[in-house]
């Protein structure tokens, strides 16, 4: 190892630095890595769209209506729901990510997603979410609570075409006085391979 202050190489068991004699003890503790896994495009068999396994989705039983976070454990085209335990297969995926916001009035602000009308759940700042989608024109939304006119865009889940990939973030140009005014919201498509951890 390496002394915290000086640089020098120090034995593993040494209690000083012989250089500058800096106690061993203070080594600060090492940072975390934080790894991000990037993008995978996933693989389509017979018009169904399969997720590489280990990684997150979401989806919307069409039977219960139960929104669910899951991760993918095999290579099926199925994806069940935690309720009633009926699996479907996918046409499509949805990638929201909700940029980082360090304004302390947003920081804890969700958003909420919303296809064809439908509440697809929650995102926190700085996350990303996968919502699995049938074949077929969809109308996608995301707002924060209490913004007006959220944008929508309509996305068409087709064969050729099975992944849609949006950013979201809140924006505060007004006074810190006045929370609330001067807030927007942009919510934009984008490549997938700018969603982090998806």
């Amino acid at each position: 190892m390496n002394c915290y202050k000086c640089g020098k190489p120090m034995a593993d068991d040494a209690k000083f630095c012989m250089s500058c004699g800096s106690p061993a003890a203070v080594q600060p503790p090492a940072e975390p890595v934080r790894t991000a896994f990037p993008y995978i495009p996933p693989r389509m068999e017979g018009g169904n769209i399969i997720i590489p396994i280990g990684r997150k989705y979401r989806v919307r039983c069409p039977d219960c209506g139960n929104v669910s976070d899951d991760l993918k454990r095999d290579e099926s085209a199925g994806y069940p729901c935690p309720v009633c335990k009926k699996a479907y297969a996918y046409a499509g995926q949805l990638l929201v990510y909700r940029m980082g916001s360090f304004h302390p009035l947003y920081v804890a602000r969700q958003i909420s997603i919303t296809v064809d009308g439908y509440d697809y759940g929650l995102i926190q700042n700085q996350d990303s979410v996968r919502v699995m989608l049938a074949p077929g024109s969809h109308v996608v939304s995301c707002d924060s609570y209490g913004l007006r006119n959220p944008m929508q865009y309509k996305i068409d889940i087709t064969p050729e075409f099975n992944t849609y990939a949006f950013k979201f973030n809140l924006i505060y140009t007004g006074p810190f006085t006045y929370p609330g005014r001067g807030t927007t919201n942009e919510f934009k498509q984008c490549a997938p391979e700018e969603i982090p951890n998806i």
